[in-house]
Order: C-alpha cells, then structure tokens, then sequence
C-alpha cells in the first residue's frame, strides 16, 4: 500500500491495486463521523464503438445503454432492492452516470462494513432478462420527457450537440426515445463483461475510517 501526503488539505491518501486490477483510494478523515463511498467504472455515454471483451471485432451499442446498465445493475435476481437495504442499513445511496463513467455511492455513518461488502456484491452480480429490460424502458422513456420539461437542461444538452461535429459526447447520456428501444439484455452483458471488470474501476473510501481494516474487507470480497 501506498501514500500520498495531500499536504495544503492536511489529509493522507491511501492507495492500492489488488490482485484482480480493482484500484482503491482511502482518505481517512478524523474529525467527521460519516463515510462516504463510490465505487466507479470508466464506462459513460460516450463508449458507443468499442470491442467487447474476449472479441475481436468492433461493435457499436445503442445511445444511452451506460445509463440503462446502471438503472438495471439495481435489480437483483433475489427480489431485494438496494435502496431499501441502504436505507434499512442507516445509508444514503444513489448512482449516476456521466460522459465518462458511472458511479455508485452511499454514506453512512454506522454498519460501514455492511454496506461496503452490499455495494461490492450488487454492482459485481448482474441480472438482466427480457422482461426486465423492457420494463425499464418505460421508466427511462420518462426519465427522458422529464428533462425536456427542464429548460436548462434542454438548453445545455442542444448547444452540446449543436457545438461538437462527432465526438459521441454530443448524444445525450440518457440516449433518446429511439435508441432506448433498441437496447436488449446481450447488449447490457457485452458491455457490463468488457466494462465491469475490477481492472476497469475504483473504490474511493473517506471519511472515519481505519485504512488495514478497509483493505482487509476488499481483499476478502474480491
């Protein structure tokens, strides 16, 4: 394990590359009570073309899929839904997807190590059907009108489009009403095998946390 002296912020940071590739940060604060975790993958909107993982060929994926893959990674096979086990468990959670990646988070302040092994196992353990797939594009078409009632949003996402030629940042990161139906579940597996990989994401821990037992956790799950 390595550190890093973050020294204008007064903080140490922590870091180290388990066996399986997974890159972990820790900055342990004393004088918070809270933790605060995000585990990310660099997969966003704009991994339209890529080849998938143990191909050879290119393929290119329908707008949106990195947002829908992380709507569906919160459907387990087991019926138990990670918001209610957070909030059960005294946390905070959420995801979010961007551009570059897609991030899945909580804070707590109590049963750290729950919530940690919880948030490893429900991201590293999919479950997509063809039901359950066009279920959510229902949900996600009305996500989508949503922000069209949102005119910043509208304003930013049309300059956005309108100010880049071809780089795929300008499609929206939600995807549009078209792309969405397109989507199926082989296209949410290609890309949650060749993107979900721990050698393609990173755990970053702050908060009051002790660092040996914090790996200690990690290495064990993983």
């Amino acid at each position: 394990m390595k550190s890093f002296e973050l020294t204008k912020l007064d903080l140490e940071l922590y870091h180290e590359e388990l066996n399986n590739g997974l890159n972990i940060y820790i900055v342990p604060k004393t004088n918070v009570n809270n933790v605060y975790v995000t585990f990310t993958t660099k997969f966003g909107s704009k991994h339209q073309s890529f080849v998938p993982f143990n191909e050879k060929k290119m393929i290119k994926v329908p707008d949106g899929v990195a947002h829908f893959l992380e709507h569906k990674l919160f459907e387990q096979e087991d019926g138990h839904n990670p918001f209610a086990f957070f909030a059960e468990s005294g946390a905070s959670s959420n995801a979010n997807t961007s551009n570059h990646k897609t991030t899945y988070l909580f804070s707590c302040s109590t049963k750290l190590e729950e919530n940690l092994e919880f948030l490893l196992d429900f991201v590293q353990t999919p479950y997509f059907t063809k039901e359950n797939v066009n279920k959510e594009k229902g949900i996600i078409e009305q996500e989508i009108k949503m922000y069209q009632d949102n005119p910043f949003f509208v304003l930013y996402e049309k300059s956005v489009y309108n100010s880049i030629v071809k780089h795929p940042i300008k499609i929206p990161i939600l995807g549009t009403m078209e792309s969405i139906t397109k989507i199926e579940k082989e296209d949410l597996y290609t890309c949650y095998n060749t993107f979900y990989h721990p050698n393609n994401m990173i755990l970053v821990i702050t908060g009051n946390v002790k660092t040996e037992s914090i790996l200690e956790i990690k290495k064990n799950n993983q």
